[in-house]
């Protein structure tokens, strides 16, 4: 098959594309997220500009959602590379990959050496659209993982952006666009993240360079745009102290942030705090950072074993309160049975099919993938039916509108059941027998945390 059958009959994707997107910027940012900041976004070029958007890559088609959904306006539409594995699931998910501007990236680590060649007919289609100004993503990670660290770079992106200037006769300016990815957390719902751009990088001032010595241009042009995209994110390189540290930044990021008179309202602003955080831990004396480690590691593991969240941790409860909010959920009860139509079904059947998939990462991705696609849509449409055939279309209009609210709520009402089972928890810990152990971990929660600050105050 030629190659160009695969390119794009219109680059906006017409107004299916756009209506579709708007329908999933919706889902996204109210729904699958809590709050969702776009940042910096008055960097990404005008229409007709050749750019390569280079980001982290933190949580699978997540990131090439919220970078997509940062394009506004008729016309902007990016394309981005995405792992081959995905579209070979079932045609009607590639079509649907397609449809949003995918193209399959093949990686020696995982599809094999003999699949890789299989790339060129995506460097074919991105040399297509850059040279007709269009804007293609790429993650030169070529993978995701669970953790806040900048893996290496693959020189893919540098190929690209320089090969496709030197197709223009080098009379076309390619861009390179950094950007970055931060969430509170990978999965479940009714999360926070955001998604960040930096100064875009013109290679026009590398192109003399790169006709005398291509992989030094690379390399040069590389450094560049790696330095920006970690300048942007949670980098922590430490990986054998990962947990440690993630646990210190997660759970005494706010303390220190006031401490430095830093604000922490916001994701943004607690992002320039942790960062922060970890750089003052990196910058501690080998020897004092260990035990502080080891300390966050005895505490973290306890509280998993315990079942007991930090937050609880410094929880003060009592059985009358606890009482009161089970008689309150037992209240709401039959509403929440209520809202379980179908809201069950949009979130248990995402669930429920990637449980059989290795790759943990790729959970928020079908979650959204499946619920825009098809449970959402499916089952307002058969909602809408039943209610119409059975009462009125004003009944089942109405309950359209109500549709949002009650799936906000469904989800709401199982958060506060997992609150209350911790304070469950927490009231049995309280007994006469095992008093001692709570009272030792919020000791041993307080010493860390009073060693840290000692520590940071010299």
């Amino acid at each position: 098959m030629d190659n160009k059958a695969t390119i794009r009959k219109s680059f906006n994707g017409g107004w299916y594309y756009i209506c579709f997107k708007e329908f999933i910027r919706f889902y996204f940012n109210h729904f699958l997220y809590r709050k969702v900041y776009y940042l910096n976004t008055e960097r990404i070029l005008p229409a007709g500009n050749a750019q390569v958007i280079v980001s982290d890559h933190q949580n699978c088609l997540i990131d090439a959602i919220a970078v997509m959904l940062s394009f506004k306006g008729v016309g902007r539409k990016p394309y981005f590379w995405a792992r081959a594995d995905i579209f070979a699931v079932s045609k009607l998910l590639e079509k649907y990959l397609r449809f949003l501007g995918l193209m399959p990236a093949f990686r020696m680590d995982h599809e094999g050496l003999e699949d890789v060649g299989k790339n060129n007919a995506s460097f074919d289609e991105s040399y297509h659209l850059l040279l007709n100004g269009q804007s293609v993503m790429i993650f030169p990670e070529a993978g995701h993982q669970d953790k806040r660290y900048l893996g290496h770079f693959t020189s893919g992106y540098t190929t690209m952006a320089f090969k496709t200037a030197e197709m223009s006769g080098w009379e076309k300016e390619i861009f390179i666009l950094p950007a970055a990815n931060h969430y509170t957390d990978y999965f479940g719902m009714r999360r926070q993240m955001c998604v960040m751009f930096g100064e875009p990088l013109s290679l026009k001032p590398y192109y003399e360079l790169y006709k005398e010595a291509p992989r030094t241009a690379m390399r040069q042009v590389n450094q560049v745009v790696r330095q920006a995209v970690s300048s942007m994110m949670l980098n922590i390189q430490d990986l054998e102290n990962y947990k440690a540290i993630d646990f210190l930044r997660s759970n005494y990021g706010k303390t220190f942030a006031l401490l430095r008179n830093m604000e922490y309202r916001t994701l943004p602003e607690r992002l320039k705090a942790e960062k922060e955080f970890v750089a003052e831990l990196n910058s501690l004396e080998a020897q004092t950072r260990s035990q502080i480690y080891a300390e966050s590691e005895g505490l973290r593991k306890t509280l998993e074993e315990k079942k007991i969240s930090f937050r609880g941790l410094g929880k003060k409860v009592s059985w009358g309160s606890t009482i009161l909010k089970l008689a309150g959920m037992l209240v709401l009860l039959p509403l929440w049975i209520f809202s379980l139509w179908p809201n069950f079904f949009n979130y248990w059947i995402p669930k429920k099919l990637t449980k059989r998939i290795k790759d943990k990462m790729l959970s928020g991705s079908f979650l959204l993938g499946i619920d825009v696609v098809v449970t959402v849509p499916l089952f307002a449409l058969i909602s809408f039916i039943l209610i119409w055939s059975f009462m009125t279309i004003y009944m089942a209009l109405i309950y359209l509108i109500l549709m949002p609210p009650l799936a906000l709520f469904c989800w709401h009402y199982t958060e506060w059941w997992d609150i209350l089972k911790e304070e469950l928890r927490l009231l049995r810990l309280s007994g006469k027998s095992k008093i001692a152990i709570l009272r030792a971990l919020r000791k041993d929660s307080d010493n860390l945390e009073d060693r840290i600050w000692s520590v940071f105050k010299k």
